[in-house]
């Protein structure tokens, strides 16, 4: 009986072990096939789920998601932060802006690995992530491909601790303030008990100044002042740095321990002088005192003061911010024979002055239009002077074109011929007239900007009386300087325009001539405007030197072969007094209303 029941047990056994695995069976073909979903509903990339959770719009096949090509795995770098993902599907990297490479880590150059050393702290990360770091830290790039593993680069970090390293010399213990890799010893022990070192030879000590009472050196605390990193530093009597400069002499020494300025006095733009942590973004850094009160160095502000006219038409720039100044006029075809431009610049404090090309070949731009706390700030650099096209201009919104060149357009004159034009030529003709004419003639002439010699002189007769340029001409708004010692340099510039009026008279035979064409040549005024164009060319015609000294030899203006010459009043119109940019705008004014 007994056996039996052992075999109808066994066979129950069986029997339920077979129904167990039927119905493991029949579950698996009832579920519902798995596929790889590029991306699911719910946002997820490259997973193994049902087709049903797939997102619309988005690949999936039946397969493992590693089989698929959609899902193949890479490297995805971000070259911005440079951080490198393994393992990491293209879409994936794709969507964060990656740059995705189908290699591994290890075989991915960007992600190669190497040793950033900043400060005090090391990571083990790769060259752009360690750029990166260093330029959020304000702090030079210190990269060391050597070192092949993170272990290693926390340790080169350690040597990077800043603290106190004391030994025995001539019979002294002394001590320099220096890293541990400097020091080269083990650390020191501080008794706390006896105050006093428990040590033999040389010892490193971290975060410890040299002017500690518990390390007993020689290095007397606070003897003097003097600069590191742009802040004011106190320094003990064997002339290691300690923390940074405060009045307040007890809390800057910090018993005689490391700490960090902010941690001592706040952030100093320069107005307390009994504060040495310089904040340079605020415009102060460390400087010498120079006979002032208090301590040998302090927080000097690094902005520039001064009069208007040292720092181009303000009292007061910020540091790093740049203006153009000038020998004397500036634009609208005003400059002074001679004359330059200038770009001046606040360093820290002190104005420096850079001049553009001689010969007013470059010449200076100045912008003020960027917004600050604390109001514009204007930056300025020397240009190339596009001036070469400008008499080719016959249109004067072509003329006007900043995008192209650098020219202004000014009133026509009658009588006015110019070289390099293309349009016809018109004017006036004494047809139909048999009484007299005055034949009025102007031309320029270029002149030495110092000792008035003449280097171009043409006396040869005029054009006819027509103009090329009825509607107005084109010249530079910055005039070109030459080489007054090249005649034939300056004769090919100076050549370019003239001016030659003939004014017509009618005579009855009973009473005197009456003027009826061209009158407005009689006046002083033609030639005036003439003379502004010459002048306006280069270093032609009638005008003023850098050093203010006027020139009448530049132009030859005749009236039926008689020399004449600009009165008094005349030449003050061409004249600004070297006073700048103002002043020539105003000049042009009153010459362009005399021509109008």
């Amino acid at each position: 009986m007994m056996n039996i029941n052992m075999k109808k047990s066994g066979m129950i056994m069986i029997l339920l072990f077979a129904i167990v695995s039927i119905n493991l069976v029949s579950a698996a073909i009832s579920s519902f096939p798995s596929v790889c979903c590029e991306k699911t509903k719910s946002g997820a990339f490259c997973i193994n789920t049902a087709q049903t959770d797939c997102a619309p719009g988005f690949k999936s096949a039946p397969s493992s998601c590693s089989q698929t090509n959609y899902c193949r795995l890479g490297t995805c770098y971000d070259s911005k932060e440079g951080i490198c993902m393994e393992n990491t599907p293209q879409l994936v990297c794709n969507s964060q802006n990656g740059t995705w490479i189908e290699k591994p880590l290890e075989q991915t150059p960007q992600c190669q690995l190497g040793c950033c050393i900043i400060s005090d702290q090391a990571a083990f990360v790769s060259l752009v992530r360690c750029k990166r770091l260093s330029s959020f830290y304000g702090i030079a790039i210190n990269f060391r491909t050597d070192i092949a593993s993170e272990l290693d680069c926390i340790a080169t970090a350690q040597g990077q601790d800043m603290g106190a390293c004391v030994y025995e010399q001539d019979f002294e213990r002394t001590c320099k303030f220096e890293t541990r890799a400097e020091c080269g010893a083990a650390d020191g022990i501080v008794n706390a008990s006896s105050n006093r070192t428990v040590s033999e030879g040389k010892k490193f000590y971290k975060d410890y100044l040299c002017s500690a009472e518990a390390l007993a050196t020689t290095c007397a605390r606070q003897a003097s002042t003097n600069c590191y990193q742009g802040k004011v530093y106190w320094f003990d009597s064997c002339g290691n740095r300690e923390n940074v400069y405060s009045s307040n002499k007890q809390k800057s020494w910090n018993n005689g321990k490391v700490a960090e300025p902010d941690t001592i006095v706040p952030l100093n733009n320069g107005n307390d002088k009994n504060n040495g942590n310089c904040d340079y973004l605020q415009g102060a850094r460390c400087a010498k005192n120079n006979g002032l009160t208090g301590e040998d160095y302090y927080c000097k502000r690094t902005d520039c003061s001064g009069t208007a006219e040292e720092l181009g038409g303000k009292t007061k720039r910020m540091n790093g911010e740049s203006w153009c100044v000038y020998d004397t006029n500036v634009g609208s075809g005003l400059d002074t024979a001679g004359s330059r431009h200038y770009r001046e610049i606040c360093v820290d404090g002190e104005v420096q002055t850079e001049a553009c090309d001689d010969l007013r070949a470059r010449v200076c731009f100045e912008n003020d239009d960027i917004n600050t706390s604390t109001g514009s700030f204007s930056t300025a650099a020397c240009r190339v002077n596009r001036w070469q096209f400008c008499l080719e201009q016959t249109d004067k919104e072509e003329c006007l074109d900043r995008d192209q060149r650098e020219c202004i357009w000014l009133p026509s004159i009658a009588g006015l011929n110019a070289a390099a034009s293309s349009s016809s030529t018109t004017g006036n003709t004494n047809t139909g007239f048999s009484n007299p004419t005055a034949n009025t003639g102007f031309t320029g002439a270029a002149v030495a900007p110092l000792s008035d010699e003449v280097l171009l002189s043409d006396d040869e007769e005029a054009p006819a009386t027509t103009s090329n340029r009825a509607s107005g001409i084109c010249v530079p708004n910055y005039p070109p300087g030459f080489k007054f010692w090249n005649s034939q340099e300056a004769a090919a510039q100076c050549e370019q325009a003239s001016a030659k009026c003939i004014v017509k008279y009618e005579k009855k035979i009973i009473g005197s001539k009456k003027c009826v064409e061209n009158c407005e040549c009689e006046e002083e005024a033609w030639a005036a405007k003439a003379n502004n164009i010459c002048k306006s060319i280069g270093d032609c015609g009638g005008y003023f030197n850098y050093l203010g000294k006027y020139t009448d030899q530049g132009y030859s203006w005749t009236v039926d072969g008689g020399k004449e010459k600009f009165t008094a009043n005349t030449q003050n119109l061409f004249s600004s007094k070297l006073t700048g940019r103002v002043i020539s705008i105003d000049i042009v004014q009153k010459l362009g209303e005399q021509n109008e």
